[in-house]
C-alpha cells in the first residue's frame, strides 16, 4: 500500500510539472504572438477591411482611405526594392519614398482621429477633407513609381534627380502643411 501511494504521488508530481511546463510554454507563445508586429498588422488590416465593407458611410470611408494609403505605401516599397534589386538608377527616390511614407503616416493618424469622432457630421466633414490628402498622396505615389519605371529605361540621371527632388518638395510641403494646420475644423 505504501508503494502504491508513493507511485501515485510520483505520477501526480510528474503530471503537475508537465501541466505547469505546458502552461508556461503556452503563455510564452501567446505573449510572443500578441507582441508580434506581423500579427498586429494582420489584425489591423482585418479590422480595416471589415470596416471598409460596412453599410454606414461614416465607418466605411475612413477605413477605405486607410487601406488605400497602406496599399499605396506597400506598392512603393515593392517598386523601390525591385528597382534596387535590378540595379536601376534610383537617385534620391528612396528619400522621397520615406517622406511619402511619413506623410501617409500623418494622414493615417488624422484618419484614426476622425474615425473616433463621435459627432457624425464632423466625422463626415473630416473624412471628406482627408480624402483630398489621400488622393494627393496616391498621385505622388504613382509619380514615384512612374519615375522608378522610367529610371529603368532611357531616363538620364539628371532627369531622375529632378523628378526625385520635385517629388520630395511636394511631399515635404504637403506633410508640413498637414502637420502645421491639420484638417479643417468645423465652425
Amino acid at each position: 500500500m505504501d508503494g502504491f501511494l508513493q507511485l501515485l504521488m510520483v505520477f501526480g508530481i510528474i503530471l503537475l510539472l508537465m501541466g505547469l511546463t505546458s502552461t508556461a510554454l503556452l503563455w510564452l507563445a501567446v505573449r510572443r504572438i500578441r507582441r508580434s508586429g506581423l500579427m498586429r498588422r494582420a489584425a489591423d488590416n482585418g479590422v480595416l477591411t471589415l470596416h471598409s465593407l460596412a453599410m454606414d458611410r461614416t465607418v466605411r470611408e475612413p477605413a477605405r482611405l486607410a487601406l488605400e494609403l497602406r496599399r499605396s505605401n506597400q506598392a512603393n516599397r515593392r517598386a523601390l526594392a525591385e528597382a534596387v534589386q535590378r540595379g536601376w538608377p534610383v537617385g534620391n527616390l528612396p528619400a522621397a519614398a520615406e517622406e511619402l511614407e511619413r506623410a501617409a503616416a500623418s494622414v493615417g493618424d488624422h484618419l484614426r482621429m476622425a474615425d473616433r469622432e463621435p459627432n457624425r457630421a464632423l466625422k463626415r466633414e473630416l473624412t471628406a477633407d482627408l480624402a483630398r490628402y489621400v488622393r494627393s498622396l496616391e498621385g505622388l505615389s504613382v509619380d514615384l513609381r512612374r519615375c522608378l519605371l522610367r529610371g529603368s529605361g532611357s531616363m538620364d540621371r539628371l532627369e531622375l534627380e529632378r523628378s526625385g527632388a520635385r517629388l520630395s518638395m511636394e511631399i515635404s510641403a504637403m506633410h508640413s502643411w498637414l502637420t502645421a494646420y491639420g484638417v479643417r475644423r468645423a465652425s
